[in-house]
């Protein structure tokens, strides 16, 4: 397995504020790699040491092997999408998308071609006349994303490049963006504070807290075996039972994760646990039932279509043991 990107004991202190506190990381070359985590919790600020828009207050920074700690972004093979796009808004979209080049000493004849090659490649033939406010929010994204792609780029750095879109348009480009990575094979590290969109997006994902990784590994690890209650609570709003109410279930005395889907309403008399229903919230494909039970609080989805409790029923819940997700109190 060839390392495309590697942080070896990284941190990045400002002033008293240790924003990267120690980063260990290791990513795949051809990886769609998800950074998630709330505001504030490392992961920008790691895409910016990748970048070479930061430096590392210790620690080193290996692209393909190469110790890039010191070296200045324009020296990096690397290219960024940032949030807001950064188009120059007095250019077309053609030379927005050839500016890299023209930086670089590359004619305008070659430099026009291969933007037309990477617009043709992010389905916007035809717009290369056209000024940045004549387009979209999606085709702004796609113009961006062709102009970071324009320089060949070996590993392609993504500061949550859908956030200002619509939900509709949001979900369209998260599969335009999956299937274009998979058809050039490069790796791709996507910055995102969204649980959905990180956990249908990337081949592998970081949890970020407190300038910390959390937790690492594939999506389906990071959702169904939750390291830590941060994770857990932040990565699908898990159910997290204290130690005690574990004990009570079968399971070890620990904090432990159940998922709301796990989880089936049923009789009080057959149940292995029964509470109160003290909320009800259609999500759409399901309702969130919440039932306050002895020792915790739990959410119950219930799929649309199957019956629901009355507010203030008493109801039983029951669940497969191999669900319930032992973790670290950390």
């Amino acid at each position: 397995m060839t390392v495309a990107v590697e942080f070896a004991s990284v941190s990045r202190h400002f002033g008293t504020v240790r924003a990267v506190d120690e980063v260990d990381l290791s990513i795949a070359e051809g990886t769609f790699f998800a950074m998630l985590g709330p505001s504030g919790s490392g992961k920008t600020t790691c895409l910016r040491l990748i970048s070479g828009f930061e430096k590392p207050t210790h620690g080193a920074i290996r692209i393909f092997g190469q110790d890039v700690s010191n070296t200045p972004p324009n020296r990096r093979n690397v290219n960024t999408v940032f949030q807001d796009y950064a188009l120059f808004p007095h250019l077309n979209v053609r030379e927005n998308v050839g500016y890299g080049l023209m930086v670089k000493g590359v004619g305008r004849a070659t430099r026009n071609a291969r933007a037309e090659e990477m617009l043709a490649l992010v389905k916007l033939d035809g717009f290369g006349e056209r000024k940045p406010g004549q387009l979209s929010g999606g085709q702004r994204q796609r113009v961006a994303l062709a102009r970071a792609l324009v320089n060949e780029p070996r590993v392609l750095l993504l500061d949550e490049p859908l956030g200002a879109l619509d939900l509709k348009l949001r979900e369209a480009m998260q599969d335009e963006l999956k299937a274009l990575q998979k058809r050039l094979g490069i790796t791709f590290v996507f910055v995102t504070h969204d649980q959905t969109e990180a956990l249908s997006m990337a081949d592998r994902l970081a949890v970020f807290n407190h300038g910390k990784i959390a937790q690492i590994g594939t999506p389906s690890e990071i959702y169904a075996q939750p390291r830590t209650r941060f994770v857990a609570d932040f990565v699908g709003s898990s159910n997290v039972l204290p130690p005690k109410l574990a004990q009570r279930l079968g399971a070890a005395p620990k904090w432990s994760s159940l998922r709301p889907e796990a989880l089936r309403l049923t009789d009080t008399r057959t149940a292995a646990l029964a509470g109160t229903v003290t909320g009800l919230r259609y999500l759409g494909a399901g309702t969130r039932v919440t039932v306050v039970v002895t020792g915790a609080e739990l959410g119950v989805l219930v799929p649309t279509g199957s019956p629901l409790p009355e507010q203030g029923a008493e109801v039983g819940i029951v669940f497969d043991a191999a669900d319930l997700h032992p973790m670290e109190e950390a």
